[in-house]
């Protein structure tokens, strides 16, 4: 998820050029529903996958200004 979310924290400019490449794509209504959607699973699953809990808090910063 880091990376592909608009302010991944392990390459910040890395995940502005995909923000800003896919922002046709990801302002759609349907993109919203997906991310939403890997979100909710993201934060769901991270007491049983050390990866996901690493990245919980930036899920929800970035969650909070969706």
């Amino acid at each position: 998820m880091a990376g592909i979310l608009p302010t991944g924290p392990r390459n910040p400019e890395a995940s502005a050029r995909v923000r800003t490449g896919l922002a046709l794509v990801l302002d759609l209504p349907e993109a919203r529903t997906g991310l939403l959607t890997v979100c909710a699973r993201l934060l769901r699953a991270q007491d049983r996958v050390g990866f996901y809990a690493e990245l919980a808090a930036p899920v929800r910063e970035y969650l909070d200004r969706l």
